[in-house]
């Protein structure tokens, strides 16, 4: 068993465990789980990533030895569809071949913001939530969840870490932002919902996260562990209800997140993803899920900051109620893990009750989606399911109905004349709209600085008018700055926020104000076609501007 420091936070146990029912378990679910070992068993609760575009040989050791159950891709192990399609047959032939059940195989593929599986690699990239709810149209949502299902189904990827649940309602949260459907619990939950069926109904696992929410919180869970205030009244009229709509809609799973919540547990610096009286007594007990419960990845800034290293975490986030236990790339930590878990399994810290009771569910939830015998794939056809006309032309058209007009400028600069002489004023993140367009551009810095600014006003003086396109430029005051000083020009000003439209809250009066919630290539094409006159901006802001 690997030593842990002697920094760890003393070990609070939770309340004495009493298994709480779930769905009624199949007999052969039970046979199944009767006859499996200790290490097989706690194989099923781990989920874990690693490193290249192949199988390296230690994650097979991992597959086979330490019967883990499920992995997960993220963009390092993408290249081409049929790549991918061959590399899940090949993990899952490893399962087969050791007599395991079929593998969880899962990827955060939101869209937008979040997608492994993009353009460049021969897969559709759509808008993510926040464009979609720009769109008013619900059913938007489930169109492009099954788009996305259909293609990850067609690579042997089973499981999607989607839709984010979080009412984001905090202007500077760094990491929920245009991935959250809005600032309206209702729309969230609608938008999410319908997500979720669209992956359901191809067959793919949907995970809401990140429970209870992580839409009001001013620190990114990566790198620091974040606290919501909010009392229990607040949190059950905001952040819960996407979770309450998700779980009627009979979700496969979900995501706890790496956040402290006083109000449901006071232990000073635990997150929820290992709080009891949130994977537990709030989720099973209170709002009676009886679905997976998957972690944030245990490999995160804000567990190690909380004093839990990996292997602490893995056993008490399963011994708090978790079901699935999410690892990144460190196949050390894995095994680490591992030999902790079953260290406290032995010696009774944590129950055989708890542990059957998780895998039960992960068994359950494999056969529900048929998955209890390991799924192949044609991978000779994965290139061609991708990347279709069909699914271009769905991502192209929800796009084009998210381009939201915030204010028209005074004068208006909506449309730009044809062939009239622009200034493109870009960020690093505008992606090249300046050559899109094909008209003089000037790149500067997320900071700008004095000289780039003077640089950019002097190519305006003609008065023609200017994009200025901007991303996180609430984090960058200058950003602003340079939007004040093109103002006080004779140009027309046109203010493209990039990412998040909360970019455009405060804006000096004059320009005319554009959100494109994101900057993958079917929302530049939409922007694009909006400025030169070819469609009308018609998206309506899901969140309230401060």
């Amino acid at each position: 068993m690997t030593a842990l420091p002697d920094s760890t936070p003393t070990h609070v146990p939770p309340p004495p465990y009493t298994p709480r029912p779930t769905s009624t378990a199949a007999p052969d679910i039970e046979a199944l789980l009767a006859h499996m070992t200790l290490e097989e068993k706690l194989g099923q609760v781990m989920v874990i990533g690693f490193d290249g575009l192949t199988p390296e040989p230690a994650l097979l050791e991992m597959l086979r030895s330490y019967h883990v159950g499920g992995v997960i891709l993220f963009a390092r192990n993408v290249d081409s569809p049929r790549q991918v399609a061959e590399l899940t047959n090949t993990l899952q032939r490893a399962a087969l071949e050791s007599g395991h059940p079929g593998l969880l195989i899962a990827i955060d593929q939101e869209g937008g913001r979040v997608a492994r599986l993009t353009e460049a690699r021969g897969f559709t990239e759509f808008p993510g939530a926040m464009a979609i709810a720009a769109t008013g149209d619900v059913e938007n949502a489930r169109r492009v969840a099954q788009a996305l299902a259909a293609e990850m189904r067609a690579v042997g990827i089973n499981t999607d870490f989607a839709p984010d649940l979080d009412v984001n309602n905090n202007p500077a949260n760094p990491i929920i932002g245009i991935r959250s459907f809005g600032s309206d619990p209702a729309r969230v939950a609608a938008y999410g919902v319908a997500f979720l069926e669209g992956l359901q109904a191809e067959g793919v696992l949907a995970f809401g996260k990140h429970f209870p929410g992580h839409g009001d919180t001013g620190v990114d869970s990566h790198i620091e562990l974040p606290l919501v205030p909010h009392d229990r009244a607040r949190l059950e009229a905001v952040e819960f209800v996407p979770f309450k709509a998700a779980m009627a809609a009979d979700v496969a799973g979900i995501m706890s997140a790496h956040i402290t919540f006083p109000a449901i547990d006071a232990t000073p610096g635990l997150p929820a993803t290992l709080s009891s009286k949130v994977l537990t007594g709030l989720l099973r007990d209170e709002l009676g899920y009886g679905g997976l419960l998957v972690t944030d990845s245990l490999e995160m800034g804000a567990l190690a900051q909380s004093g839990y290293p990996v292997p602490l975490a893995a056993a008490t986030a399963l011994e708090a109620g978790a079901d699935l236990l999410l690892f990144s790339r460190d196949h050390a930590l894995h095994r680490a893990a591992f030999e902790e878990l079953r260290a406290r399994v032995l010696d009774g810290r944590i129950s055989e009750a708890r542990l059957n009771e998780a895998v039960r569910r992960v068994l359950q939830a494999k056969a529900r989606f048929g998955l209890l015998t390991p799924p192949l794939v044609d991978a000779t056809v994965a290139d061609a399911a991708c990347g279709t006309a069909e699914a271009k032309a769905l991502s192209r058209a929800v796009a084009s109905q998210a381009i939201t007009l915030v204010r028209a400028g005074t004068p208006p600069a909506l449309p730009l004349a044809s062939g009239a002489k622009l200034l493109v004023v870009e960020t690093p993140a505008a992606n090249g709209l300046g050559h899109a367009l094909n008209v003089p551009f000037i790149v500067v810095d997320e900071q700008p600085t004095r000289e780039q600014r003077q640089s950019a006003l002097s190519m305006a003086r003609d008065g023609r008018p200017v994009i200025l396109a901007l991303a996180d430029a609430a984090r960058y005051p200058r950003q602003r700055e340079l939007v004040e000083a093109f103002t006080e020009t004779a140009s027309p000003v046109i203010v493209v926020a990039l990412r998040t439209p909360y970019d455009l809250a405060e804006m000096p009066e004059g320009p005319t104000l554009l959100a494109t919630y994101g900057l993958n290539p079917p929302l530049l094409e939409a922007l694009l076609a909006v400025l030169r006159g070819e469609a009308e901006p018609r998206g309506q802001l899901p969140v309230e501007l401060p």
